[in-house]
């Protein structure tokens, strides 16, 4: 029992409100860098900017990303110069204080691009000469430039190639918690980047690497205009990226680019066209040494066979969707499937019992998947969360499904995940013969809010 005097101090005492710093840590991922790689980034930062060490350790960017700690002033200006965003950007301060500012002076911190480092210096002088080359319309869509580049013939070091692959990969990493329409003019500026290169760069193992980075950063923007709802600029990224992993001849590539497509037709009720698509997939993906992809596109093919009601194909393409999983080295795989873990694997494969009305099944692996997975604020959990709430709806347990769902409507609002809000409102259909009871008319009530 607490004691009263314990309970009233509770009651009354506030303790601050602890805001974690999403920013600086969006900032850090789309470098692809872990917080003891930034800390070992600024430290070797602070002494070619400054010439002195600077203490800062992993534990200390922690601290700075979960909100206990603010960063000192001098930490966040070497932070501002490392990054090249300002202090609202890497949110040290809020924005209507970070327009003040710059309304004030026009600019808020030299970020040092007046002395970059000598990697930095060879990136820049890359980067001008490949936009000095530039053939292609400057009004030209992002994926024009990119197919008109991928046909011609800039000389960059194995670093810089290197550093425009990990930044891909961090930009994969945030798709996970961003907005679609907030993280494409990212995606899009740095297919401009890789575009410039391309533009000048001779048939080489560095143009390789490059048109696989660019084929990659295409499949992404692509994803990202479908969850935007825009159909037409999905597909045209989507057909630049297949003619990146053709003309490198990545079959790994080809099978993501197929893979992401397949959703579209599936959206629009459309199983056996994804179906399609997935089968073309899996025999590139066969090609190549990605396991993890594999284990994706036979867990999609598992969903929409279960959607057409082929119960033996659907069960099958869950066999080798685990198989492939088992087998799969997930830290040595490749960018897309970053979101690919044990959670996201059950979650689909609640989704294909539940289609193939499997209860037991479907509550056994429903159960596993909400043990292993991180409470994190991911679009995979809502996807998760909504598949277990349909196996709750087929117990007729509406309270706890409505509770999943609106659970995962937080995440989806949060995200702006179309994908998301779009099965949602698929399991509420689902909900229409309890549409009277109270947890179904609060849902209810949390959908016209959002939609």
């Amino acid at each position: 029992m607490i004691p009263a005097d314990r309970t009233l101090t509770a009651a009354v005492s506030h303790p601050p409100v602890r805001i974690p710093n999403t920013r600086l840590r969006n900032c850090r991922e789309e470098r692809g860098w872990s917080q003891e790689q930034l800390a070992m980034e600024l430290r070797g930062f602070a002494v070619s900017r400054e010439g002195r060490e600077a203490g800062v350790t992993g534990n200390m960017v922690c601290k700075w990303e979960k909100g206990d700690k603010k960063p000192s002033l001098r930490y966040q200006r070497l932070l501002g110069a490392l990054f090249q965003r300002t202090s609202g950007e890497l949110g040290f301060i809020d924005d209507d204080a970070a327009a003040n500012t710059a309304a004030g002076s026009g600019t808020e911190y030299d970020y040092g691009l007046s002395q970059p480092s000598v990697e930095r210096r060879s990136f820049l002088r890359v980067v001008t000469v490949a936009g000095g080359a530039t053939a292609t319309a400057p009004d030209a869509q992002p994926w024009e430039r990119l197919s008109t580049a991928l046909r011609q013939q800039v000389v960059a070091t194995p670093s810089v190639v290197d550093n425009l692959s990990v930044h891909t990969a961090g930009l994969f990493g945030l798709e996970e918690r961003v907005p679609a329409h907030r993280l494409m003019e990212r995606v899009t500026a740095h297919l401009g980047t890789l575009s410039r290169l391309l533009e000048t760069s001779p048939r080489s193992a560095m143009r390789r690497a490059l048109v696989v980075t660019a084929g990659e950063t295409a499949a992404l923007a692509g994803w990202l205009a479908f969850d935007m709802h825009d159909n037409s600029h999905a597909l045209a990224y989507y057909r630049v990226a297949a003619e990146a992993a053709r003309e490198a001849d990545d079959n790994a590539l080809l099978a993501c680019v197929l893979g992401y497509e397949s959703f579209q037709p599936s959206m629009n009720g459309r199983p056996d066209k994804a179906c399609a698509l997935l089968a073309e997939a899996q025999r590139h993906a066969a090609h190549s040494d990605s396991m993890m992809t594999r284990a994706w596109l036979a867990a999609r093919e598992a969903e929409e066979q279960a959607h057409r009601g082929d119960s033996n194909a659907a069960l099958h393409a869950l066999d080798r969707a685990a198989e492939a999983f088992d087998r799969a080295a997930p830290d040595g795989d490749r960018v897309w499937t970053q979101f690919f873990d044990r959670s996201r694997l059950d979650g689909m494969k609640v989704t294909t019992f539940t289609r193939l009305h499997r209860p037991d099944a479907a509550r056994a692996t429903a159960f596993e998947g909400l043990r292993t997975t991180s409470p994190t604020t991911t679009k995979k959990r809502s996807l998760l969360l909504g598949a277990v709430a349909e196996v709750h709806i087929q117990q007729r347990e509406i309270e706890q499904a409505c509770q999943l769902v609106a659970d995962a409507l937080a995440i989806v609002a949060q995200t702006d995940f179309s994908l998301g809000l779009t099965r949602i409102l698929h399991i509420r259909d689902h909900l229409s013969p309890w549409r009277d009871t109270q947890a179904v008319r609060d849902l209810d009530e949390q959908l016209r809010v959002l939609t």
